[in-house]
């Protein structure tokens, strides 16, 4: 067997605090599953480490999954108690400064968003393909927290929030980042209408990037596509086509500082926004792929929403608990959904 030891990023415990040791243990079994055992948390020299054993060696592509991890700070392997630094290779396509510059109240936590993506990615069938550009869509997505951390995984990331001014602020935000570190890039944007599913009309904008890392790239089509469309979630099938994304995530409203918008009607109700939004997201999303919602449990039961989950024949997937108080008002939990 080898043993190996995980150093928690410190930002891990300024997020979730006691539960930290529960999510990074359940984010790891989620990679996993049942290929490692005996996964605990261990003190060496007055440190915490997340621990596991295999029966074979880290593989390159177990490593890079493995760096890629929202709590991995370092990885060791841990011989007659030396610990032997492994290299981390996450493989990323743009620094974690893509995702960290923008500052503004409400952000969804950068290390949480990237816990998110990693259980869709692992719990739909494209974990094996995690290098190919997968799509991911973020349907609530804000200044677009998910849209930049599924750009740095090396993903084609798309955005849609119901307020034009966020999505004006993210679509200038990131064309200023490429063009400051140089990346060779296109932007299209485009008015788009039509009437909705809840018989409304609707107007929105596209803003489409065709992004490179540089001219070569760029000529031989080695590229990442992001999109942000200033419209209502509850329309996500007029934006898109059946079955084109292979992970959706998103982060629903927690009552506080989230406004969203359903059958024409702003709502801070998480059910709400299910109930509208579900089937839509359920039909652009590929055979296999997954859908990972995170929501707080004051606002919402989790058997209520998996109620919902079941009742639009989404396979739930348990990879442990991931429930965790923010603060106050706000406990907040994830649910993992596959669409057979």
């Amino acid at each position: 067997m080898f043993k190996y030891a995980v150093m928690q990023n410190p930002g891990h415990n300024r997020v979730y605090f006691n539960a930290s040791g529960k999510l990074a243990k359940n984010e790891l079994f989620a990679l996993f599953e049942n290929n490692i055992c005996e996964i605990k948390e261990e003190i060496f020299g007055g440190v915490e480490y997340i621990t596991f054993e295999k029966e074979a060696e880290l593989s390159d592509s177990d490593i890079i999954l493995l760096s890629r991890l929202s709590f991995v700070y370092a990885i060791f392997e841990i011989q007659n108690r030396a610990f032997i630094p492994v290299t981390k290779n996450h493989s990323y396509f743009f620094g974690d400064d893509l995702n960290m510059i923008l500052k503004y109240s409400g952000k969804t936590n950068e290390i949480f968003t990237r816990m998110m993506i990693n259980l869709a990615v692992f719990a739909s069938n494209f974990k094996d393909k995690f290098s190919d550009s997968l799509n991911v869509l973020d349907p609530l997505c804000g200044k677009g927290t998910t849209v930049f951390d599924g750009l740095i995984c090396g993903y084609n990331s798309y955005g849609i929030d119901i307020s034009g001014k966020l999505i004006g602020e993210s679509s200038q935000f990131l064309k200023k980042y490429l063009e400051t570190g140089k990346y060779k890039h296109t932007l299209k944007e485009e008015k788009i209408s039509g009437i909705g599913d809840n018989k409304i009309s609707f107007k929105s904008e596209r803003h489409l990037f065709n992004i490179a890392k540089n001219k070569e790239d760029q000529k031989s089509d080695r590229t990442l596509l992001c999109e942000f469309i200033d419209g209502d979630s509850v329309n996500t099938g007029k934006y898109y086509k059946k079955n084109t994304f292979h992970i959706i995530v998103g982060d629903l409203p927690y009552g506080i500082q989230h406004e969203n918008s359903a059958a024409g009607n702003k709502m801070r109700n998480p059910a709400n926004l299910i109930s509208a939004c579900l089937p839509d997201w359920i039909d652009v999303v590929k055979m296999g792929g997954a859908i990972v919602l995170a929501w707080n449990t004051f606002l919402l039961k989790r058997e209520e929403l998996e109620k919902v989950f079941f009742k639009n024949k989404l396979d739930i997937i348990d990879f442990g608990d991931f429930s965790h108080r923010v603060d106050q008002a706000i406990n907040r939990d994830v649910i993992i959904g596959v669409k057979r």
